[in-house]
This record gives C-alpha cells, sequence and structure tokens, in this order.
C-alpha cells in the first residue's frame, strides 16, 4: 500500500539556528483517513526517529479520537506538548509517496 506524507519544517523560532529546527510527517492511512501516523524526521534523510524507548521520539499513531473533527485539535496539541511544535508557525515543505 503507498501512502502520502506531508513533510513539515518548524523553525521553533530561530531562522538562523538549523539545529533547533523541528522536521516532521503526518500521515493519514485508510480510504477515510481513520489512521494518522505524527513522527518527527531526521534531516536531511527524512528518515523516521523513532527510537524505542525514547518517547520523545518516537511514531505517534492515532493521537486521540480517529474522526478528523477530534484528531486534528488533538494532533496539534500533541505536537504542542510533545515536540514543542506550533503547526501554525509551520511551513510545508514537500509531500512524499511511500510503500508501506
Amino acid at each position: 500500500m503507498q501512502v502520502a506524507d506531508a513533510i513539515y519544517l518548524n523553525k521553533r523560532g530561530n531562522p538562523s539556528d538549523t539545529s533547533k529546527w523541528a522536521y516532521y510527517r503526518i500521515t493519514s492511512k485508510g480510504e477515510l483517513g481513520d489512521h494518522i501516523e505524527v513522527c518527527m524526521l531526521e534531516w536531511p534523510s527524512l528518515k523516521d526517529l523513532d527510537l524505542v524507548g525514547d518517547l520523545q521520539k518516537a511514531v505517534v499513531v492515532n493521537p486521540g479520537d480517529t474522526g478528523y473533527a477530534r484528531a486534528y485539535p488533538n494532533l496539534l496539541t500533541l505536537l504542542r506538548n510533545k515536540w514543542n511544535v506550533e503547526h501554525s508557525d509551520d511551513d510545508i515543505i514537500g509531500l512524499r509517496f511511500r510503500e508501506v
């Protein structure tokens, strides 16, 4: 099955200090978009930072309720509280299609 990742960049208020920047993906799976993943990414490889035992870097699947009306606000809260990322400050830098 092929999925599309929306890849985002958040500069975390540091436009010139690239070591503070956060790259992450939001992936929706399923015909109704009911399986949502959020994951921080390594730069420049865009590899998932899914480290076993490190809850600050683990992939999060279905953050809360899965209906779009509930999932989106839950996703924003998760990004803010777990990774100090304000989604409204982000730039979408691309889409990636991959096999899972």
